[in-house]
């Protein structure tokens, strides 16, 4: 199933089209000389009591936070063209599942009139934010905050409109990213976080990593310029033993962005499943676990310098596209099934990163809980899933919106194969499916193939998909 909107019509025309597998298409009418306008609202969303607060990234059960590094935020980004309004959001949460983002689009559209279908919701991804799903104490209280935020954001986004023309470009960093995957010093090779390094000692990373980031820059009429950044790295300066609260990088890279320029920020996560900001690897790591404020403040400064430098986009229609996909599910070592529920009992007693539980995990032939736990879910699904994905134009500069963890070779496909000079991605948005991992992640066993949803080339997959949407949306 396909839904087409356009933002250039008062009226919406509705046209039914036959696509190859049976899909539909849904599509409006274009209005080429309309003013896109764009407005940008931003609120904090802290919890009152941060002391009883859980963390999302790890084991929620047992990271409660201790103090606060610095604040969470959720931004929205408005679109108008003719009647029609879109709103973009990235929130410092760790994922966009429907849990978390149903109530806040019935908050939004209560507050504004901007219907669900038009707003997209998507999480820079921080491993120190705060859990919007773990039931902690004064949850509740905290998701009544986390939605009326959003749909302030909503409010005085809208409130903020005004004409703009767009630029864009890509950026080319150096050592600010690396593959999450190691090779040892025997050959073999290891996964990432709850991998087994067993004796091998790390030589070097697996795969060369994608470093390369994406500006769209906004200017508008009257007032300060909107900013949309993405990067290929996880927000994960904060390790799963960390008890602070922080957007990770991403909050210092808007802010320096912000204090160096006329702008304002909005922060996306990339193709970032397989990558981390920061390095294992002696003498090679930039950044220290603990410096994610220089390292935002760097990452910040490759966006400054290359603001001057964007090109204008040929035309300014916006168009946003959603198609459903369906692929196999994930019934790997099911035959591992009767010995997983002791595992996830050891996890809920100790934790899920406790010693005892990886210990048991490992008797039994896992990787971590999170395997075991996982295979428990696969025997009880069907064996296909169906998620849904979006993208969206505006000119000839693409957007595309990933429900899951996309690795980096799938994000370096999709900008290499677009038709659009500058193609925009923004990954966990809009649902959340987990890990999406590649060939090479399967093929060297990683963490991220060990705990998927999806059968092994699906990532690949939706990387054509995504391709041949945004070739759909230029036509």
């Amino acid at each position: 199933m396909k839904k087409y909107i356009s933002l250039l019509l008062a009226l919406a025309l509705t046209l039914c089209l036959c696509a190859c597998g049976g899909a539909e298409k849904n599509g409006t009418a274009e209005s080429s000389d309309t003013v896109l306008q764009v407005g940008f609202g931003r609120e904090l969303i802290m919890p009152e009591d941060f002391t009883k607060a859980h963390l999302a990234g790890g084991d929620a059960a047992n990271r409660v936070a201790k103090s606060i590094k610095d604040n969470l935020y959720i931004t929205c980004v408005a679109f108008k063209q003719g009647d029609e309004i879109f709103l973009l959001y990235t929130m410092d949460t760790i994922n966009s599942s429907t849990e978390i983002t149903k109530p806040a689009k019935a908050a939004i559209t209560q507050l504004t009139g901007v219907p669900a279908e038009n707003i997209m919701m998507c999480a820079t991804h921080t491993h120190a934010g705060v859990s919007l799903t773990y039931d902690w104490t004064g949850l509740p209280a905290h998701l009544r905050m986390f939605n009326e935020a959003a749909a302030y954001a909503a409010k005085n986004a809208i409130k903020d409109l005004a004409p703009a023309e767009v630029y864009h470009g890509n950026v080319e960093t150096e050592k600010m990213a690396y593959v999450r995957h190691y090779k040892l010093s025997d050959g073999s090779f290891a996964g990432s976080n709850f991998g087994n390094f067993g004796n091998g000692v790390i030589v070097d990373h697996s795969d060369k990593a994608d470093g390369q980031f994406q500006l769209v820059k906004f200017v508008r009429e009257g007032k300060k310029d909107v900013v949309m950044m993405n990067f290929p790295a996880h927000a994960t300066f904060a390790s799963t033993a960390d008890t602070y609260i922080s957007a990770d990088y991403p909050g210092p890279t808007r802010a320096y962005i912000e204090t160096n320029t006329n702008s304002l920020v909005a922060f996306f996560a990339a193709a970032a499943g397989n990558q981390t900001p920061n390095s294992n690897m002696p003498g090679e790591a930039i950044f220290g676990r603990s410096q994610y404020k220089e390292y935002g403040a760097a990452l910040g400064k490759y966006a400054v310098d290359a603001l001057p430098t964007l090109q204008k986009a040929e035309g300014n229609t916006f168009k946003f596209l959603t198609t459903t996909y369906t692929g196999k599910s994930n019934k790997e070592k099911l035959d591992l099934l009767p010995h997983a529920p002791e595992v996830v009992a050891a996890a809920k007693e100790y934790g899920n990163i406790h010693s005892k539980t990886v210990e048991l995990a490992r008797k039994y032939g896992f990787s971590s809980y999170f395997e075991a736990n996982a295979i428990i879910g696969r025997a009880k699904t069907p064996d296909t899933r169906t998620m849904t994905i979006s993208a969206m134009t505006i000119g000839n500069v693409g957007f595309i919106f990933a429900p899951y963890e996309m690795f980096s070779s799938q994000g370096v496909l999709i900008k290499s194969k677009s038709v659009c000079p500058t193609t925009f991605i923004s990954t966990c948005s809009g649902g959340s499916w987990g890990y999406l991992p590649d060939a090479r992640g399967i093929e060297i066993g990683c963490y991220e193939a060990c705990v998927t949803n999806f059968a092994p080339g699906t990532g690949e997959e939706l990387a054509q998909l995504f391709v041949d949407t945004l070739a759909e949306l230029q036509k």
